[in-house]
This record gives C-alpha cells, structure tokens and sequence, in this order.
C-alpha cells in the first residue's frame, strides 16, 4: 500500500521556468541500468553522455560543469537529453524520481514531494485545508487520522516562539548543522546577527499569518520522518518538526518570501542525513 499527500498527483516540474533547478549544485548519480542505456547511445549524443560521466567506489556520477551544472542542463533550463531523444526515458533514475520520495514503514511506503523544488512548496502553500493522505483507492484522512494517538494534540498545531531567547537558542541549534552551500550560511549569519530584529520582525509577522498554512508545513514534515517514528519517539520527532516550523516562520517574517523560507530549510535539513541527526540529537537531549 501506498499513501500519498493531496498535492503529489498535481505535481508537473516547472522546467525552464524554475528558479532553483535540480540540475545543478547536486552530485547527480547515474544507475546501473541507465548506464547500460547510456553505452548503447550513438552518435554523438553517445559520445558525451560517455565523456560526461564517471566512476569511483561510490557508483557512476555526472561530471559537474561551471557552477555545478549538469553538463546536459541547457541555457534555456531544459535538458539536452530530453531534447535530443524526444524522450524523458533516457533519464537515469535520480532524473526521473526528483523530488519524488519513497520512504517503506512496514508494510507501507510513505510517498511524497521533497520541499527543495519550488514547485512542491507552492502545491503544499497554495491551500489552508488541513493536509490529507490518501492510498489509490482508500479514503483521504488527516495526519492525525494517519497516526491515531501518536502525538500529542498540541504537538500537532504549530506554536510560534518570538521572544529572542528562544529565537536565539534555535539559531545556535541550527548552526551546528553543516551548511550545504554558502548561500544558506550567509542567510543564518544574518539571522544571528541580529536576534532582537529577527524577534522583532516574528512578532510582527505573527499578527498577520496563516496558522493552518503552517499547520500544513508541521504535519508534512513529520510525515517525511514517519519512519522514524519507533526509534526516535513522538517527543523528539514533534520537537524536531517544531523548530523546523519555527525556523520557517523566522525566515520568512525575516526575508518575506515563505516558499523559499520552506524550499531553502529542505535544501539544507531534509536532503542531509546527517543534519537531520544533528537536529533530532538536539530533541533526544531536550526529552
């Protein structure tokens, strides 16, 4: 059985019109069975798809370009392959699943939409409904629905925090992850910069906000850690999404922009194993 968000089956990549493309800034691996594609490619589309790729102990990978680009990324933002094959085919796996994810939990796999596309975080933002899964043929049912009587009701609602004391000890929290690029470092040094502001600027941005948006936010992000559920326990999981919503709702009363504030905290957390072990380290200690 599969469970789906109420967005996944919307979902269609944005292409050229995205801002912050796939296909560049990631090590983009290559499968054993697109590489078998790949050597059986003539022409010469076959000659760089061979010269574009290499292989260590780690699996086959695209060589990166200028900027990190994917040497098949064109100017326009499309891909060459595609345009060249008529085809979304001859993509490799990663290619083809991006942002999709598959999580198995028993004798379940968790479905969804990963928030480093900005398409994922305009599905997700674009309703104040509460969030619903669904499987192919069952009924839709809430996160709470879901997981009956795995969380704590206020474990469930979204819970500002804009004093800076609290701001400031989250701030400190998240800089121990490891920053994935320079762009997200920039951005916390900035926010750490200046706690009274950041407080200042939640505040104000706590009066005007949607709490079911948010509401939204918290129960997708515990949904991509569902599977952690047994091991690392209901507290430390809520503590966890908490501070994730938190620092959302800090950025964006910052920087005004709530689907990068969503898409950029994803980049970073969600798409590093190890940052997401820092940070539900920190919620153990807490609990």
């Amino acid at each position: 059985m599969t469970l789906y968000p109420d967005f996944y089956a919307a979902f269609a990549c944005r292409a050229a019109a995205c801002r912050h493309s796939c296909c560049k800034g990631w090590e983009i691996d290559v499968d054993e069975a697109a590489l078998r594609r790949y050597a059986a490619v003539e022409g010469p589309l076959g000659q760089d798809l061979r010269r574009s790729i290499y292989q260590d102990d780690d699996g086959a990978h695209f060589l990166l370009g200028e900027d990190e680009r994917c040497p098949f990324l064109r100017d326009d933002g499309l891909c060459d392959l595609i345009r060249e094959t008529g085809s979304e085919d001859i993509l490799c796996d990663v290619c083809a699943l991006h942002p999709r994810f598959y999580t198995e939990v028993g004798d379940v796999t968790l479905a969804g939409l990963g928030l480093c596309c900005e398409e994922a975080c305009r599905l997700l933002l674009v309703s104040e409904a509460p969030l619903r899964f669904r499987t192919e043929t069952g009924p839709a049912v809430t996160f709470a629905e879901l997981v009956p009587g795995a969380f704590k009701p206020e474990q469930l609602r979204f819970q500002p925090r804009t004093d800076p004391e609290s701001i400031g000890a989250l701030l400190e929290t998240y800089a121990r992850t490891e920053p994935i690029n320079a762009a997200w470092t920039a951005g916390l040094d900035a926010l750490r910069a200046d706690v009274p502001a950041c407080s200042r600027a939640a505040e104000a941005f706590r009066t005007t906000f949607s709490s079911a948006v948010f509401d939204r936010i918290l129960h997708y992000i515990l949904y991509r850690q569902l599977d952690r559920l047994e091991t690392d326990g209901p507290d430390a999981l809520a503590g966890y999404a908490q501070d994730a919503v938190r620092f959302i709702f800090l950025a964006a009363a910052v920087t005004g922009e709530l689907p990068e504030a969503v898409r950029s905290w994803s980049e970073q957390i969600e798409y590093s194993t190890e940052n997401v072990e820092v940070l539900l380290v920190r919620k153990h200690e807490r609990y």
